[in-house]
């Protein structure tokens, strides 16, 4: 089959040595029942067996790019992706999450019937302890200046990279990450965001997993939500839609929809972030800061056997 030149999706996958996970990632990504994709998958400087992986699906939709420095953090490989995509609209995959089969028909579909610049879908986020939350859904009245969802349940126009810029590669001097700063700045500039109001993402946030230490184990957990993506995806979506119902419904009690535990986390995080803020325009504090996001990008590196 002919490649299509200009596919109407491009997809960006930032990877570092984690061939162990990317190998089924890229799998639930050629599962799509939207075909008409390319994707970019960026190495931060990777030294094991991406590129064999990749090679080895024999796939002309898929493109390896590896840059010769590591960045320490996902900025810079979507940035080289962007450059080089020609798609229509933007997708992002990480590199230890998955897509349920109709992720990019949902969204490409959600984004041009509402003529969208910016849209997201519903993301389970799982945890060796099991389901741990559900991201791209508001709750009333709580925790909205900090909102966000991650960036593979993304879809905009590649255009609006010309209204807001990159992806921040300084994340360093961020009172954010920089996930929730490209975010906030499409979230503030597009005409019209709306939701797609469907879980179509499943992710295995590397805090929870320690995913550079924990290799086997979410290799593993992956491996297992992929073969049941693949065996039966609306069966897997109702038994988690359900267990979702389940786990929200026993704190819907006196109009409480989220735990409480979690209640009190997300107002420590808001009144953290808040006064992080403020402080970095102190000068002193600012120095304080970006010498302990140097130190913790450093001890990063050494986990990663980068130092």
């Amino acid at each position: 089959m002919e490649r299509n030149i200009k596919p109407k999706v491009s997809v960006i996958i930032a990877t570092f040595n984690s061939s162990h996970t990317l190998h089924y990632t890229i799998k639930s990504l050629l599962n799509q029942t939207f075909q008409d994709f390319e994707a970019w998958i960026i190495g931060d400087c990777c030294t094991d067996d991406t590129e064999q992986i990749i090679t080895d699906f024999n796939d002309s939709r898929l493109n390896w790019y590896n840059r010769s420095v590591n960045s320490g953090s996902q900025p810079a490989p979507n940035n080289e992706g962007l450059k080089r995509a020609v798609g229509k609209y933007i997708a992002y995959l990480g590199h230890d999450d998955l897509w349920m089969p109709n992720h990019l028909k949902e969204l490409v579909s959600h984004e041009e019937t509402l003529q969208l610049e910016f849209t997201y879908s519903l993301t389970l986020c799982i945890s060796p302890k099991g389901i741990e939350s559900v991201l791209g859904k508001k709750f009333i009245g709580i925790y909205q200046m900090n909102f966000q969802t991650p960036p593979s349940s993304w879809l905009h126009k590649k255009e609006l990279i010309n209204k807001i810029g990159y992806w921040n590669e300084n994340y360093l001097d961020l009172t954010v990450g920089p996930d929730m700063d490209f975010f906030r700045r499409a979230f503030s500039s597009c005409n019209k965001v709306h939701p797609l109001k469907k879980l179509t993402v499943l992710k295995f946030r590397s805090p929870a997993w320690k995913s550079y230490q924990n290799k086997e184990e979410l290799t593993k957990v992956i491996k297992n939500y992929w073969e049941r993506i693949s065996a039966n995806s609306y069966q897997l979506e109702l038994e988690l839609l359900n267990l979702i119902a389940f786990k929200y419904s026993q704190f819907h009690m006196q109009g409480m929809i989220i735990p409480p535990r979690k209640c009190i986390r997300m107002l420590m995080r808001y009144y953290y972030h808040y006064l992080k803020k403020h402080l970095l325009k102190i000068h002193i504090f600012k120095i304080f800061f970006n010498k302990y996001y140097l130190f913790k990008r450093k001890k990063n590196l050494i986990q990663r056997g980068l130092n």
